[in-house]
This record gives structure tokens, sequence and C-alpha cells, in this order.
């Protein structure tokens, strides 16, 4: 059992060396060798997604790069993004979806199976565009990458309140001939809703009553809300995030920012939504405020811990996440390869087609944003990773789907992945050229 963990472990990170590599020398984000990587290592039985080692290291990377996602945001701008990224987002779910249940239908004629597809392609990887993005260096860079954040996020909210609601739905039909009356409907969406909204508010007391510092003072002639206010006050004077992040010295920071993390997706899991939200939100609260400098004013206890955080992320537990990805793309039946790659290609022009239009349009004529930086986020919105895994692989196991559709599924989202770095370069650069020459549209 050892020498097999061992083993699976230094497999990882040959990968990993050899993929930072071949980034390095071709100037492509190392995202998409982490990929290839893992597709190359299952199909020479180096490597398996069945791995226990693996899925756990995978799932500590989906918190880590999540919670670090946050961390590079603020609260401010989030809430910017939100506002600017929103109609994207709904845009971004609304057509992929109708596109590729329109084509599965034609194809299969089966309404289960067409709306399972439709499901695992309408969330969009936040993950994907991250990592590449912090390979690339333009000007626009510090605005767009809030809206994407944000945007993909919100798609993930829709997605899996979604996949809540249709998938409870999809068991029903698939275990009966009879039809989901409009109460049946109401019944299946209530949970997930509520689950979100319970998170949600959740994370916004946790928010206040420790990470946030100034109620507002206009509030406090109010009895109530002054007697709140010095609560709130107390609770953070005594546990705040300046107490128990702030005091430390930097490896003891470290390890709480950690346990933070892992608190958040402990509390998105009890109220039945995704881990990674949960780490996402924790990251987003904390900020650079809630640490001291060091006593001689040299030494940034917020940007050591970040700065460590971030290699484990970017260089460890990230990668081994898409790394999993590439292993879900085992190809038992060479036989029948031929005809699965082309329906891949055919479903991912598709897939890709329908979010660019959906994403940069909404960017283009709801935003007015310039036609670069529309065109720039309907290319960072391609990826297909988090949510479209857990909504295949939860679909397999309620038997709404075959091992084969699960494999069409994982193609098509890895040709979309493959994408991105490539498009998102090219897209990038003439984005810096564009703002070099002075042109506004």
């Amino acid at each position: 059992m050892e020498m097999t963990t061992i083993l699976t472990l230094l497999y990882l990170l040959s990968i990993i060396i050899f993929s930072l590599l071949a980034s390095k020398k071709t100037a492509i984000a190392d995202v998409l060798f982490y990929l290839i990587g893992g597709l190359i290592a299952v199909n020479l039985h180096l490597l398996s997604c069945e791995s226990v080692t693996i899925e756990i290291f995978a799932f500590i990377g989906t918190i880590f790069l999540f919670f670090y996602l946050g961390l590079e945001e603020n609260l401010h701008s989030f809430m910017v993004g939100v506002q600017k990224g929103w109609k994207i987002a709904i845009a971004g779910v609304i057509l992929p979806f109708g596109v590729v249940y329109g084509i599965q239908m034609l194809l299969t004629h089966n309404t289960i199976h067409a709306l399972v597809f439709a499901m695992a392609f309408a969330p969009t990887s936040i993950g994907i565009a991250f990592l590449t993005l912090n390979t690339l260096q333009f000007r626009a860079k510090e605005e767009l990458q809030p809206i994407i954040v944000a945007a993909a996020l919100t798609d993930d909210v829709i997605s899996l309140i979604l996949w809540g609601v249709l998938g409870g739905m999809l068991v029903s039909l698939a275990s009966s001939t009879g039809t989901i009356s409009l109460e049946n409907i109401l019944l299946l969406a209530l949970p997930p809703i509520e689950s979100f909204l319970l998170f949600s508010l959740t994370m916004g007391v946790i928010a206040y009553l420790f990470f946030l510092f100034h109620p507002i003072d206009s509030l406090k002639k109010n009895g109530l809300i002054a007697f709140l206010t010095r609560t709130k006050a107390s609770i953070y004077s005594h546990a705040g995030a300046g107490i128990f992040l702030g005091k430390q010295e930097e490896n003891a920071a470290i390890v709480m920012m950690i346990f933070l993390a892992f608190l958040g997706s402990m509390i998105a899991d009890f109220f039945g939504t995704s881990v990674a939200l949960g780490a996402y939100f924790m990251g987003l609260i904390i900020n650079k405020d809630h640490f001291s400098v060091h006593s001689h004013g040299s030494k940034d206890i917020f940007h050591e811990a970040s700065e460590k955080l971030r290699f484990l992320t970017l260089y460890f537990f990230a990668p081994i996440f898409f790394i999993n990805i590439g292993l879900h793309m085992e190809i038992k039946d060479f036989s029948a390869l031929g005809g699965l790659l082309l329906s891949a290609l055919f479903l991912s022009v598709s897939v890709f087609v329908a979010q660019f239009i959906a994403a940069s349009f909404a960017a283009r004529f709801i935003n007015h944003l310039p036609w670069r930086s529309a065109t720039l986020i309907g290319i960072a919105m391609q990826g297909r990773a988090e949510v479209t895994f857990l909504v295949a692989i939860a679909a397999l196991s309620l038997k709404l789907i075959s091992n084969t559709d699960l494999f069409l599924i994982s193609l098509s989202a890895f040709i979309l992945n493959l994408s991105v770095p490539f498009l998102l370069k090219m897209a990038a650069d003439y984005h810096e050229r564009c703002d070099d020459l002075g042109i506004k549209n």
C-alpha cells in the first residue's frame, strides 16, 4: 500500500515537473500539459482515476485552488465583478444549455439523456480560466479577471441549483412512467435554493462578526443596532481575524488560513452546496487588513503567507486536480474511438460557439465592453471542469447515462479545456496590441 502511494505521487510529481518545463519552453499555460499528462498516464496504465490517493489530493486541490482564487480577489472587486458578470453568466448558461439539449434530442431522441448532457455543459470552469490568466500579463487583466471569475462563479451556482432541480426530476422520470407535476417541480426546486441562501447567510454572518471591522455609524443611534454593534465589536476584538490571523507569526498564519479554507468547505457541504464555493467565499472575506506587519516593519505577513499558499496551490494541489481530469480520458475501446472523437468534436465546437456568442455578446452589448475585451471573456468562459464532472459522475451513479456517455462528456470537455490556453493567450496578446495603439473598440 505504501509503495503504491509513493509510486502514485512520484508519477504525479513527474507530470507536474514535465508540464512546468514544457510550459516554459512553449510559453503555453501549464494547465494544458497537466490535462495531457493525465490523458497519457491513464492510457499507459501508470495512473488511474479510481486511485484513492489521487482523489484525495484532487479534492484538496479543489479547495486550495478556490480558496487562493478568493484570496486574489477582494469583496469590492468581487461585487463589481458580479454586477458586470451576472448577465454574462445567465446568457452563458441558457444558450449552451439550449444548444446541447437540442443537439442531443436530435441525435438520441432521449429527453433524460439530452438534459444530462445540457446540464453537464452549462457550467463554466473557474480553475481553467484562472490558471491560464495567471500565466498572462496584459493591462486589462485587473479589470477583466474579476468579471470572468464572478461570471463563472455565478454560472456554477446556477448550474448547481439547476442540477438539484432537474437531477431529481430525471430520477423520478427514469424510475416511473408518470408525469412530473408543477407541485413536484417546486418541491424539487426549493431545497437547492434554500441551501444556497442559508449557506450565503451563514457566510455573511461569519464575515460580519469575525472579519469586517467597521459597523455603520449612522445606525448606532438605534438601541437594538447599538446593542448588536457592541456585541459584534466585542466578538471581533476578542476572536476576530485580527486576533487569530494578524497576531500570529507567518507559519502559524498559513496553517490558520488553510484551516479556514476547510472550515468554509465544511460549512458549504453542511448546507448541501459545493465545497469549492465555501473555500472561495472564505478566501474572499480574508484580506491584508487582518494581518499585522512584522515588528520591524519589514515583513508583510499577508504577502508572505499568500506566496507560500500560492506555491502549494499552483505547483502541487491544483495541478493534481487537473491531472485527475485527464485521468477520466481512459480509452477502453479503440474500435469506437473514431466515432466518439467525431461526436466529441461536434459537441465541443457547438458548445464553444454557443458559449462564445452568449458571453462575448453579453459583454459587448449589455456591459458595453470593447470587442477585444468581450472576445477575451468569451474565450475565458469555455473551460469545463469542476461542476461538469460533478454532474456527469453523479448522473452515471444514478444510471441516467452510460460509461460511453461519460467518456463522450469527458472527451468534449477535454477538447474545450485544451482550446482555452491557446486562444486566451492569443486574445490577451491582441488586447495588449490594441491598447498600445490606443484603439477604443
